[in-house]
C-alpha cells in the first residue's frame, strides 16, 4: 500500500531516499547531478526539510514519489520536485502528491501556486491542468510555468 506523508527533519533519511530516486529516474546515476545529491550531508537535508516542506510517497519502505513546496514571496508558494516513479504513474499518485503541497500552500496562507515544467513534458502538463493549474503567460526562458489560484 502506497501512502504519502510530510517528510520533517527527522525524516531526512527517507527524504534522501526519495530525492535519490527521483534523480536517478531523471538522470542517472553517473550524471554530476546525481553525484551532487548523493554527497549531501545530514545537516543540508535538515535544513531543507525544515525552510520547505517535501512530501514522500512510499509502497512500504520503496520511495515512488514526491513533490515539494516552498515560498515564493507575494502570496505564492512554488510546487518543485515533482516525481513518480514509473511503475507507479497512471494510480492517482500525482494528483494525491500535488493535493498535498496545495494544502500545505494554503495553510501558508498563499493565494497562488506557482511550478516550472519542460515544454515537451505533456503527461505532466496535463495532469497539472487537471489538477487545476494553466499556463502562465508570463512564462520562463526554456520552462513553461503553471499557476493555480488557491482562493480562501
Amino acid at each position: 500500500m502506497t501512502t504519502v506523508r510530510r517528510l520533517g527533519p527527522d525524516d531526512w533519511e527517507s527524504a534522501r531516499a526519495v530525492r535519490l530516486a527521483s534523480v536517478r529516474d531523471a538522470f542517472g546515476e553517473r550524471s554530476e547531478f546525481y553525484r551532487e545529491q548523493c554527497a549531501l550531508a545530514e545537516p543540508a537535508w535538515r535544513r531543507v526539510l525544515a525552510e520547505h516542506a517535501r512530501f514522500g510517497a512510499f509502497d512500504d519502505d520503496t520511495p515512488v514519489g514526491t513533490a515539494c513546496w516552498r515560498p515564493q514571496g507575494d502570496g505564492e508558494g512554488l510546487l518543485y520536485g515533482m516525481w513518480v516513479d514509473p511503475g507507479a504513474r497512471g494510480t492517482g499518485l500525482a494528483a494525491e502528491l500535488v493535493d498535498a503541497v496545495v494544502r500545505v500552500a494554503r495553510e501558508h496562507g498563499h493565494r497562488r501556486l506557482a511550478l516550472k515544467v519542460e515544454p515537451g513534458n505533456a503527461r505532466a502538463r496535463a495532469l497539472y491542468r487537471r489538477t487545476g493549474f494553466r499556463d502562465d503567460p508570463a512564462g520562463s526562458e526554456g520552462l513553461v510555468v503553471m499557476v493555480r489560484e488557491l482562493p480562501g
